[in-house]
């Protein structure tokens, strides 16, 4: 089972547990593609991996979904990889094969074998056998869109030397450390970091979505000469309606889940309580904090709150809203604030991530600090009391968002990587 994982992964094991590393480490190298890419060559064959199920909700959906179908209208030949092509219960048993295997040799050359590395483990191999069944040798580019799909592409990339790509679309070891999925200083943080240093080796150029993306990327020892920003954009229109002008709409679209700061919105809304009788509040979005969610919502006595759960009619839903609130803790490049953008909604939402890339404070948007309720009150205050500049900043983010940040606009820069690269 040795041989089935990385020997740098081994390396930094055997470092971390004090024992004398068995084996020299061994870094994945980016390809050396001179001359594998004609740049004027009009129709490329693009493969687009990622190691999470497509298509599913969520960014990364929309992301892999906006670029394939804008690449294809420019004339390039583009497939997606992902986990969902193998059968789930196949998958699933490939994965369970290769999890006692992990178990096994973990144990015997260090003594424990840490769930979530064995699980991580498992899961990559499988993946990574997948993916050698394709016929990686027939693409110009392959782009990954996560960090084991640019490690996996990494070590089998030493036989193809095709041109690399990898677009992150979240910090996953130090998001995870700032959530406490992982401990400081552990051996599941040793073994992740090694994993994103090793991808991004292994990539001729790291596409990021936001410039937020760069200085902890170079905490991995990414290189700033590989590191070009395009930011996300999307295909979004919302028809305008008849809006009754005796009330406003105030609409949250999210994950119901610590880190988008929902309770920190019912915080804020309850300090306001006697400026609510014409506000309607719609929460949108499923997950883990729901039933605290709606019991924070009753304790608080907010009876103009609706939680209306898991949706698809997102346009409708934001045509008749007038402020767009995202009160997030941790981010990168929010898809929900560019549909607001588009549909002219006054936003509310913080300075996490890509955030201010994409809102101006007081200009496309208002920002405030995460987790700050006051700062959210006056936000909200505001916004409700001031039609006028509801009108100015929706009016603008719209403006903003058609000018630098549709599809069309992302499709061209990715475009420009793949060709720029050699």
């Amino acid at each position: 089972m040795g041989e089935n994982i990385h020997p740098s992964l081994l390396y930094e094991l055997d470092t971390f547990y004090g024992n004398t590393p068995r084996i020299s480490k061994v870094n994945l190298n980016e390809a050396d593609i001179k001359g594998t890419l004609i740049p004027n060559k009009e129709s490329l064959k693009i493969l687009i991996v990622t190691s999470f199920r497509y298509p599913i909700t969520g960014g990364l959906s929309h992301y892999i979904t906006g670029i394939q179908r804008g690449l294809q209208e420019a004339g390039h030949d583009v497939d997606v990889q992902s986990p969902s092509q193998l059968p789930e219960e196949e998958f699933r048993d490939r994965i369970i094969q290769y999890k006692k295997a992990t178990e096994t040799y973990l144990i015997d050359r260090f003594g424990e074998a840490n769930p979530k590395i064995v699980k991580n483990a498992s899961f990559m191999q499988t993946y990574q056998m997948f993916l050698e069944e394709k016929n990686l040798q027939k693409y110009d580019v392959i782009h990954a869109q996560d960090l084991f799909s640019i490690f996996i592409l990494g070590k089998l990339n030493s036989m193809f030397q095709k041109p690399l790509f990898f677009t992150p679309h979240g910090l996953f070891t130090q998001s995870r450390l700032k959530f406490n999925k992982i401990q400081p200083n552990s051996v599941e943080e040793t073994y992740f970091s090694e994993i994103e240093k090793q991808g991004l080796k292994a990539a001729n150029k790291v596409i990021l979505i936001s410039n937020s993306f760069r200085k902890p990327l170079k905490e991995y020892e990414a290189l700033d000469e590989k590191m070009i920003r395009v930011r996300t954009g999307i295909d979004f229109s919302v028809e305008d309606v008849n809006r009754n002008p005796n009330q406003v709409v105030i609409t949250c679209i999210a994950r119901l889940s610590p880190r988008k700061g929902h309770s920190y919105l019912l915080e804020a809304l309850s300090q306001m309580k006697e400026n609510l009788n014409h506000v309607k509040v719609n929460i949108v979005g499923e997950g883990t904090m729901r039933e605290s969610l709606e019991k924070q919502a009753k304790q608080l006595k907010l009876e103009n709150i609706r939680f209306l759960g898991k949706r698809f009619d997102i346009e409708e839903i934001l045509a008749t809203s007038d402020i767009y609130v995202l009160p997030t803790l941790n981010d990168n490049f929010p898809i929900s604030v560019l549909e607001a953008m588009f549909a002219k909604q006054a936003i509310i939402t913080t300075n996490c991530g890509g955030i201010p890339e994409m809102i101006e404070h007081n200009r496309t948007g208002v920002i405030c600090e995460p987790g700050n309720v006051q700062q959210l009150t006056e936000a909200l205050e505001l916004l409700i009391k001031d039609a006028s500049f509801r009108k100015i900043l929706g009016t603008n983010a719209y403006h903003y968002a058609n000018q630098y940040l549709t599809n069309e606009k992302m499709v061209e820069g990715i475009e420009e990587a793949y060709r720029k690269t050699v």
